[in-house]
């Protein structure tokens, strides 16, 4: 929709948006003529919410965001039921008991009071026992029933309170301001004093519960915290009992000690075992060679000579297996490399020593041993190795046993390590739980609240400025913009051509022109005829005519059909108008009514229904010939040959010879020819009349709403590009022929 179309709706409309205007304007007048005179009273509560010197049980420190939300907590408890609730009470109660009350009842009020049949006395002790245990009326209570019924009939609700309270901060200050509007000053300064007397009694109630709750809570968690702490204790003792341990870190202490013990002994006897084994295979060797040669003595191993020389040898192997021990020792007993030299070192040794005959060097002996001798030393040293090696075996089984017993002091120490780790957690917790308990108990009962009531309401020397000009001027803007909207939706929801534009983008029809929309009251001849007396031209429906004439001749065609895709579309009426007017510049018009279906155009100017009868019966045609069949209209040059319709097209009803076959010939006569076609959408009349006609003319209503039939019928046109000379939009408004 087009913004120019939207302010042309708007306009064609104007007086039913000025009368709304209007009327709204009126009604704001009278409504607020009667409206009563207001009265508002101010207080002002300070939070303390910005002070910090307060005693807090944390070093919790407040942000901006946790400030603004105490102040909206704080407005939401101003605002709540229960705070306005005891404010209601207090005005009824002011009223049941002053001589002034602030809320006189009319005569209505007082009827209805008589009827609630309430004793005013037990009221008011009723609801000073709802003040003062901070209670709110119940409704199961017949008694409270009726009182909160007589709380609504003088208006003291909750609902009508708050309607009149406003509170909110005062900008980003530590204020926060209370406005109380109502018809008695004394009343408005009585309610912000009071809902500030009664919200901060309110917040000190609520502050002692809160905080006596808070010690019961502290106390239940430090109960919990010690019974926690004791049981994880208790676990640990038994845990140590079940296991045999009394301090895990004194025994794998005193076991490690013995494991080192033990591994040295091993070294020494693992080196001794090598030096036995070595000395019985040597002696093995001899007694094998003795008995092979068959020999009974042989040369004592003991009878070599003793030098200087291995006699120092001897002494620096020992030294040097010595160093080597105790560096092994040092290490831990876990070096190879040392305990290979280790070995090197002793072989060498056992080597020197039996060389020497067992002796050390320095020593003498005899000259030959015999075998048995040999035999008995074997022996002796193999009974040496055997009890080394089960003393090397006795002490790896106790070095194993050891080593077990401190992989599992291990695993009971990580236990118990755990269990200490729990244990001084649950310590620190109950020690905290503990503290916050203590001084809770340690600090004063909390004070009735931290709000203080810096300003004082005082009743209004004026009254609030009266809003009945705004009131008025809101109530005329509103039924403006209302009444503008509904024009435009009319306008958007009305899916007709409207306007010249519109319909070419809905047809891509060539339009030939378009004619407005008149009240032509049957005087059609007059409209196009007879001039109204006035010098300038300003008769839009004849100049248009004047241009759909200009068109016309401009065509250079002399037999039109003029058609439609629906009926009343108006096209009677313009085949009229465009005949007269044709007449005006001195043209001769024929109108021959092909509407079978519907012949208004023959009702319309009276004329003879012939057409259906004409016929030459074989005969030459003549133009004389359809004299007897033509009437002449009022205007001059302008005849018209009438039908009498029915249910039939043309080539069902018309004769052989009928008149349609001779238009070429009456083009002599005439300079046009008009025929009306039924509608294209319902009807095939104009279908079969296309072929007697030179153009074809479309007529279309701006109020028309186009469907699919309609496109159908446009296809038709386009069809007929050769014979189609372009559309006629009609009843077009006025404003919106530029369009």
């Amino acid at each position: 929709m087009e913004i120019s179309y939207v302010f042309r709706a708007l306009l064609r409309r104007k007086w039913i948006i000025i009368i709304s205007t209007v009327v709204a304007l009126v009604a704001a007048f009278f409504f607020t003529k009667n409206a009563k005179k207001k009265y508002n009273s101010f207080a002002q509560l300070s939070t303390g919410f910005t002070v910090t010197e307060e005693i807090k049980l944390s070093d919790e420190r407040f942000n901006p965001v946790q400030i603004d939300i105490k102040f909206n907590n704080a407005i939401e408890n101003i605002t709540s039921g229960k705070v306005l609730s005891l404010l209601s009470y207090r005005l009824l109660l002011h009223d049941l008991k002053n001589p002034k009350p602030f809320t006189v009842l009319n005569e209505k009020d007082k009827e209805k009071e008589k009827e609630l049949k309430v004793d005013k006395t037990a009221m008011a002790a009723l609801l000073q026992r709802k003040l003062d245990s901070i209670q709110m009326l119940s409704a199961t209570n017949e008694q409270e029933k009726k009182l909160q019924s007589l709380i609504d009939l003088y208006k003291y609700s909750i609902g009508t309170i708050n309607s009149n309270l406003k509170v909110a901060r005062y900008q980003r200050t530590d204020y926060i301001n209370i406005d109380y509007t109502s018809e008695n000053p004394d009343m408005s300064a009585f309610a912000v004093n009071t809902l500030c007397t009664e919200f901060k009694r309110f917040y000190g109630f609520d502050q002692q519960e809160r905080t006596d709750v808070s010690i019961v809570a502290l106390d239940s968690i430090v109960k919990a915290k010690k019974q926690l702490l004791d049981l994880k204790m208790q676990e640990k003792n038994q845990y140590m009992s079940s296991e045999g341990v009394v301090d895990p870190n004194l025994e794998s202490g005193t076991s490690l000690g013995q494991v080192n013990t033990f591994e040295s002994q091993l070294i020494e006897e693992k080196a001794n075992e090598q030096n036995l084994a070595y000395q019985a295979a040597e002696l093995q060797t001899l007694i094998q060679n003795a008995r092979a040669k068959g020999v009974s003595v042989v040369t004592n191993p003991d009878a070599k000579p003793v030098t200087t020389s291995s006699n120092y040898e001897y002494l620096q192997l020992k030294k040097q297996y010595n160093d080597l021990n105790n560096e092994y020792l040092a290490k831990g007993g876990n070096d190879a490399v040392l305990k290979g030299k280790i070995d090197e070192v002793n072989q060498k040794i056992q080597r020197l020593s039996l060389n020497s005959g067992g002796r050390t060097p320095g020593t003498a002996s005899e000259n030959v041993i015999s075998v048995d001798e040999l035999v008995q030393r074997k022996i002796g040293l193999d009974g040496q190795l055997k009890a080394t090696r089960q003393k090397i075996t006795a002490i790896q089984s106790r070095i194993s046993q050891l080593n077990g017993g401190l992989r599992g002091l291990a695993v009971k120490g990580g236990n118990i390590d755990q269990l200490n780790k729990e244990i001084e957690m649950l310590q620190v917790d109950y020690r905290d739980a503990s503290d916050k308990y203590n001084m809770a108990l340690n600090i004063n009962r909390p004070m009735p609240g931290i709000f203080k009531q810096a300003v004082y309401g005082e009743p209004a020397t004026r009254p609030e400025p009266s809003k009945r000009m705004m009131m008025m001027a809101v109530a005329a803007i509103v039924a403006l913009v209302v009444s503008s909207i509904v024009v435009v939706a009319i306008e958007f929801f009305d899916q007709s051509v409207k306007t010249p534009s519109q319909f070419q983008r809905l047809t891509n029809l060539h339009l030939l022109g378009t004619v407005n929309w008149i009240k032509l009251q049957n005087n059609i001849l007059d409209r196009v005829t007879i001039s109204d007396g006035k010098e300038n031209r300003d008769n839009i429906f004849r100049e248009l005519l004047r241009k759909l004439r200009y068109e016309l001749e401009n065509s250079r065609k002399k037999i039109y059909l003029f058609t439609s895709t629906e009926p009343q579309q108006g096209k009677t009426t313009l085949i009229q108008s465009l005949a007269y007017s044709l007449s005006l510049s001195k043209k001769k018009v024929l109108i021959i009514d092909t509407n079978f279906c519907n012949n208004d155009l023959t009702v319309a100017t009276k004329a003879t229904p012939m057409l259906e009868k004409f016929s030459v019966n074989g005969k030459p045609f003549e133009v004389k010939d359809i004299n007897n069949y033509i009437t002449k209209t009022a205007a001059e040059g302008v005849d018209i040959i009438g039908c009498e319709g029915g249910d039939y097209t043309p080539s069902e009803i018309l004769p052989k010879n009928h008149l349609l076959n001779y238009l070429d010939q009456l083009r002599e006569e005439y300079d046009y020819i008009f025929m009306e076609g039924a509608p294209l959408n319902g009807y095939t009349d104009s279908k079969e009349l296309v072929g007697y006609a030179d153009g074809l003319v479309a007529i279309f209503s701006a109020e028309a709403v186009f469907s699919a039939a309609d496109r159908e019928s446009i296809a038709f046109l386009n069809e007929n590009k050769d014979k189609f000379i372009g559309a006629i939009l009609n009843k077009v408004q006025e404003s919106n022929l530029n369009l």
